[in-house]
């Protein structure tokens, strides 16, 4: 039987009989934070593998019986084992932790993710919980495992002789290409999808290239703070290019917060596909004001056909609210100029922000019925643990629930002055069945459909927004 430095965890995103629209359109994404981790901690010459549960076991009794069978059968040691959870998913990765701890008692369990970097109280009090890890977890994993002295080694908290130790705050990581490639090899890749109506063609991989957001959006928790760092145009393609050949990838999505900030790296980035004939689909997300037309064509070129932007809310008190420094007109031009690229727009609005009231919901469904964009996602403000927004309410007392599993974009978790929480569900719904379902939209749609792919990913997605608008029945 094998020892094992190090295990990575990443506990299943599964909505449980939640009235939400991730249920319908979400499916399984790679935990990327984990594989950078791994493929910096053996770059330094220690094992490690990934469990990503949202693949190989949804539910926490699964996890049980695939670790007996496929890991305490195998595996005779583990130093440590290392857990990542946002806060709709902690509650799960306390259970898998204690499954661990039960079967590995001499493993060291340390938790690390955006929950446990702001909830770290709560975290390292569980009995069977060692270290947390702040922030970055790559360098502070790699002097974990060299067996450094636990009070020298910036960013984690600790318990000793009964005591909570915290040590100073790590340094953020300055140069992402100076890291190891994240290790894909130890992720079952080509059983990813991602959500529907969000890709063009399987398989398809999700990517991170940057770190750090430069909003000062109070709903967005800043875990790598403000500053935004990204990996060279360079870097980017190699990745990419390695995923092409070693799993024909068709289909990248980028999953940083503004993918375009750094407007040279990207048009270096698309250049480098383009002149390297990588036929490559891909989507990105971006800020309103961090785009134009010419490079909207550029990318167009080299192979972007989706953008989601986050507009949240098209009212001017609304947005001073949360902090989002854009206008409606900065709005209609991302949208006109995406449409004119020939490049999807897909538009992200929120339903429950301070401020927000029946009338300024409804102008927002005249507003995106009149520039309409090509798809729309809406999410229930959710103030999560870190953000200014989830201080602001727990002053003022306006938390309805610390159930962390509620924390999931489709529940209400923060009284409004003019909006109740019935009130806030039909909105939520109302803004997705006054877009998807006006004849307009669906005949526009059908007219499109150039191929049977096309039909199939058409039906998928708008299967799970009628499956989302059903009454759903509580079970009993």
């Amino acid at each position: 039987m094998e020892k094992l430095d190090c295990l990575l965890i990443s506990p299943s995103i599964f909505y449980e009989n939640r009235d939400n629209i991730w249920k319908e359109i979400n499916s399984n994404f790679p935990p990327l934070g984990l594989a950078s981790i791994a493929g910096h901690i053996r770059s330094k010459g220690y094992s490690v593998r990934i469990i990503d549960c949202n693949v190989v076991s949804p539910s926490v009794e699964s996890f049980n019986s695939y670790f007996q069978e496929n890991i305490k059968d195998k595996i005779r040691s583990i130093r440590i084992i290392g857990l990542t959870a946002m806060t709709c998913t902690i509650k799960k990765a306390y259970k898998i932790a204690e499954i661990c701890k039960k079967h590995y008692p001499e493993a060291k369990i340390i938790f690390g993710g955006v929950h446990a970097s702001f909830v770290t109280e709560e975290v390292i009090s569980k009995d069977f919980v060692d270290i947390v890890v702040i922030g970055e977890g790559e360098i502070t994993l790699e002097e974990i495992l060299s067996n450094m002295n636990l009070e020298e080694i910036k960013g984690i908290v600790f318990k000793r002789d009964n005591k909570v130790i915290k040590t100073p705050e790590r340094e953020r990581i300055v140069n992402l290409d100076s890291m190891a490639m994240p290790a894909y090899d130890l992720l079952p890749i080509l059983k990813y999808r991602p959500a529907k109506g969000s890709y063009k063609r399987l398989p398809a991989m999700s990517m991170m290239t940057s770190r750090g957001c430069p909003g000062r959006c109070t709903f967005c928790n800043k875990t790598l703070g403000s500053k935004l760092i990204s990996k060279s145009a360079v870097t980017i393609f190699n990745e990419i290019r390695y995923l092409i050949n070693n799993y024909g990838i068709k289909q990248i999505l980028f999953y940083d917060d503004t993918f375009t900030v750094f407007k040279k790296n990207i048009i270096n980035l698309c250049d480098l596909l383009i002149k390297n004939k990588k036929v490559i689909s891909w989507t990105c997300f971006a800020r309103v004001d961090c785009i134009d037309f010419e490079m909207l064509k550029k990318m167009k070129k080299a192979g972007c056909h989706q953008i989601m932007y986050g507009v949240e809310s098209i009212d001017e008190n609304v947005l001073k609210n949360v902090n989002k420094k854009i206008n409606p007109n900065q709005v209609i031009n991302a949208v006109k100029w995406t449409k004119k690229a020939k490049i999807e727009c897909r538009l992200a609005f929120m339903v429950g922000n301070p401020g927000d009231n029946e009338e300024i919901i409804r102008k927002n469904i005249t507003f995106i019925n009149k520039i309409e964009p090509d798809y729309l996602i809406v999410n229930i403000t959710t103030p999560f643990p870190g953000t200014s927004m989830f201080e602001w309410a727990k002053n003022k007392n306006l938390i309805l629930t610390y159930d962390w599993d509620d924390y999931n974009f489709g529940h209400p978790i923060m009284k409004l002055e003019n909006l109740s929480v019935d009130e806030i569900k039909y909105l939520y719904k109302l803004m997705y069945r006054s877009f998807y379902f006006r004849p307009k939209y669906i005949l526009k749609k059908l007219v499109c459909i150039r191929s049977f792919d096309d039909l199939k990913i058409l039906l998928e997605g708008f299967g799970a927004v009628v499956s989302f608008m059903k009454p759903k029945h509580p079970v009993n």
